[in-house]
């Protein structure tokens, strides 16, 4: 796979994950119950579904911060149980809610974070990316909510990663926040970044993605563009 070692799996080159009957219990819980799809390179792939459908679980396994009850799952070509370090040095991750400490500014917060990944971006190229040039001197505190989101897609940005995971990014921001959020993301698109994006808002995973999957009680219900599903479902 583009010059790497498979790992145990060879993925076609435009494939950037794949998962394999992927499941994760939590007791008598079933969080994820034996979901399988693919995400293709340089797709805006959306996983659409209700708070506690199992949307943050699987992307937690994807991102090798849990590990999974059952299943395989491979990212970049790399197995998830296997190679997490290989994962997350190419992979950038913005969490649900992203926070981090509130006396730094946008500025330093992101020279902070390049400096945890050992990793040398331009900066200021990175706080443009954002629009957040009028802001690279304030505080992370005083930052409105729409901000800081945006902020935390520079971090996860600052390892230049091929693919990104953005759980949730525009959840609680007014309509104004949420389109700029929706712009960055559609930047990323353009760039040639792969985007896992996770949302309950079906407005955002028609605007912004290439793919959906609908996924309900821890099942993918269904799995198609956002335009063959409006015309098949309404």
């Amino acid at each position: 796979l583009r010059g790497r070692s498979c790992w145990g799996v060879c993925l076609s080159d435009n494939v950037t994950i794949e998962v394999r009957e992927l499941t994760k219990r939590y007791g008598e819980l079933v969080a994820v119950n034996g979901i399988s799809f693919t995400v293709n390179r340089g797709e805006i792939f959306a996983f659409l579904g209700p708070n506690g459908a199992g949307k943050t679980t699987t992307v937690e396994i994807l991102e090798c911060l849990r590990k999974p009850t059952g299943g395989k799952a491979f990212v970049l070509g790399f197995d998830i149980g296997k190679n997490p370090r290989e994962i997350k040095k190419r992979s950038g991750v913005l969490p649900q809610d992203f926070y981090t400490y509130e006396r730094l500014t946008v500025r330093e917060t992101v020279q902070y974070y390049a400096g945890m990944f050992d990793a040398h971006p331009d900066v200021d190229e990175l706080i443009r990316l954002v629009d957040l040039e009028d802001k690279k001197n304030v505080l992370f505190r005083n930052l409105s909510g729409g901000l800081k989101q945006r902020l935390g897609i520079a971090v996860a940005l600052v390892n230049d990663p091929e693919l990104i995971f953005l759980d949730e990014p525009s959840a609680g921001l007014d309509p104004k926040a949420r389109h700029g959020v929706w712009h960055l993301i559609d930047g990323l698109h353009k760039k040639g970044k792969t985007v896992f994006l996770t949302t309950h808002y079906m407005e955002e995973a028609e605007v912004l993605a290439d793919r959906v999957g609908i996924i309900h009680y821890g099942k993918i219900v269904a799995l198609d563009s956002p335009q063959n599903l409006i015309s098949e479902n309404g």
